[in-house]
């Protein structure tokens, strides 16, 4: 029986760090000015800040019960 570790990105582990220590990682989806993005993936945290600096629209949630599962599944 194998066993994988899961967590998402607000665990602070990259998805660099993920691939060399064989986590899953799940990315911290984000609404930025209507659009949709995933912490390390499509949004660096530098981004992240200069988009908070302009003012932008931003919210923010925890990964969707469907992604989570999509995982599971292919784990």
């Amino acid at each position: 029986m194998k066993t994988a570790i899961v967590t998402d990105s607000n665990s602070g582990i990259t998805q660099a760090q993920a691939g060399e220590l064989g986590i899953y990682v799940l990315p911290m989806p984000f609404m930025i000015d209507g659009q949709d993005y995933y912490e390390d993936v499509n949004l660096t945290q530098r981004e992240f800040y200069e988009k908070l600096r302009e003012g932008s629209d931003i919210s923010t949630s925890q990964p969707s019960p469907e992604s989570v599962m999509q995982l599971w599944d292919e784990l």
